[in-house]
C-alpha cells in the first residue's frame, strides 16, 4: 500500500504538472496564434496600401504626362507662330528695304527736279521732298525695328519680359 500511494502521489503530480504546463502553454499558444493572425492582417494593410499607393502613384504619373504633353503642343504651336512671324518680318523688311529703294530715287528724282523748277513749281517739289523724307525716316525706323526684332534677346531680357506680362495679366 505504502507503494500504491507512493504511485498515486507520483501520478496525480504528473496529471498536475501536466496540466499547468499545458496551461502556461496554451496562453504561449494563444498569444503566438494573435501575432500571427496580427502579421497576416498587418501583411494584408500593407499589400493593401502599396496597391492604393501604386494606384495613386499611376495616376499622378498619367496627369503629369498629359500635363507635359499640353505644354508640348501649346509650345509647338508657338513655335509655328513665331517662325510665322519671323517669316513675315523677313518679308516686311525685304519690302521696306524695297520701298525705301525707291523712295530714295524718287527724292533724288525731285532734288535735280528742283534745281531746275522756279516759283510755285520749286515750293510744290520742296514739299514733296520734305513729305517723302519723312516717309524715308519712318521706313527706316521701322526696318530698324523689324530687323531688331528679329535679333536674339538675351534669356535674361526674355524672362523678365515673361515675368512682367504675367505680373500684368494677373
Amino acid at each position: 500500500m505504502r507503494n500504491f500511494i507512493l504511485l498515486l502521489v507520483l501520478v496525480s503530480g504528473l496529471l498536475a504538472g501536466y496540466f499547468i504546463g499545458d496551461y502556461r502553454g496554451r496562453d504561449a499558444r494563444e498569444a503566438l496564434g494573435k501575432a500571427i493572425e496580427t502579421g497576416k492582417t498587418l501583411e494584408t494593410e500593407r499589400m493593401t496600401t502599396i496597391s492604393r499607393l501604386k494606384t495613386e502613384l499611376e495616376s499622378i504619373d498619367e496627369k503629369q504626362r498629359q500635363e507635359l504633353a499640353a505644354i508640348r503642343k501649346d509650345n509647338d504651336a508657338r513655335m509655328a507662330g513665331w517662325r510665322r512671324k519671323n517669316s513675315e518680318l523677313a518679308n516686311t523688311i525685304t519690302h521696306t528695304t524695297a520701298t525705301l529703294a525707291e523712295s530714295d530715287n524718287r527724292l533724288k528724282s525731285l532734288i535735280s527736279q528742283r534745281d531746275s523748277a522756279s516759283g510755285a513749281e520749286k515750293a510744290k517739289i520742296e514739299l514733296e521732298i520734305a513729305r517723302l523724307q519723312k516717309e524715308r525716316g519712318n521706313l527706316q525706323q521701322e526696318s530698324a525695328g523689324d530687323a531688331c526684332l528679329q535679333a536674339r534677346a538675351p534669356h535674361s531680357v526674355v524672362e523678365a519680359l515673361n515675368e512682367t506680362n504675367v505680373a500684368e495679366s494677373k
